[in-house]
């Protein structure tokens, strides 16, 4: 789940000029269409609206990352060390991609996207709440070079993205969040539910034997 505070909900109007793997884009100031030449209200409309996004971004050799290499913070660092980015946009659109350099457009992983799926997404009071489902993968296939594998129990170099459509935010105009790892915690195994039971009824059949032997002394018997 991704929330992020955005004061304007936007969506483009029509067909955006560019592809959606597209990353070196040129994005230009319109001339002011609100306030006085030089106040802040003349500024605050400058930009054609594009679609609010967010996107994740993992390492996808994250096991092969020699110490202290991290992929960059802007779509990788070269084709050696890939990451894998999933964006969602106001549009309704969901693509994952693989991203090779900050400087290098996209390559789009159609057949991943098939896999991918939005569950909720909803602006609502400033605030956009966007959840998305992706597979984690599983040990029986761990050839991955374009999808990450998201191992329980391991540190993945992860990195967020969001774009403000309303400032005219596309490609590379955006903002970053700083290096963070996901970290999926192992299930709870069964055994952590069925032990304390077990332990917490012979304790109390222990208890239980220990009051009827002492009663029986104090009557003279023994068990």
């Amino acid at each position: 789940m991704f929330q992020w505070d955005d004061r304007t909900k936007s969506v483009a109007e029509g067909k955006l000029p560019w592809a959606p793997t597209s990353v070196n884009v040129d994005v230009k100031e319109q001339d002011p269409k609100t306030g006085e030449e030089g106040s802040i209200a003349s500024h605050q409309n400058n930009y054609t609206v594009y679609n609010d996004a967010v996107a994740m971004q993992t390492a996808v050799k994250w096991k092969e990352l020699p110490a202290p290499i991290k992929p960059r913070y802007l779509f990788g660092s070269n084709e050696q060390f890939p990451v894998d980015i999933v964006k969602w946009e106001a549009d309704g659109s969901l693509r994952a991609f693989e991203g090779t350099g900050w400087d290098k457009d996209f390559t789009q992983r159609d057949t991943y996207e098939e896999n991918i799926k939005i569950l909720h997404s909803e602006w609502k009071n400033g605030r956009w709440t966007v959840i998305i489902q992706r597979p984690l993968g599983n040990k029986k296939d761990q050839d991955y070079d374009e999808d990450t594998f998201f191992e329980m129990g391991q540190y993945i170099p992860t990195v967020f993205f969001a774009w403000d459509g309303h400032n005219g935010d596309a490609g590379r105009k955006m903002a970053v969040s700083a290096f963070y790892y996901t970290f999926l915690e192992p299930p709870t195994p069964r055994e952590a539910y069925i032990y304390p039971v077990v332990i917490a009824f012979g304790v109390v059949l222990l208890e239980g034997w220990v009051l009827t032997r002492r009663s029986n002394k104090r009557k003279g018997k023994t068990l």
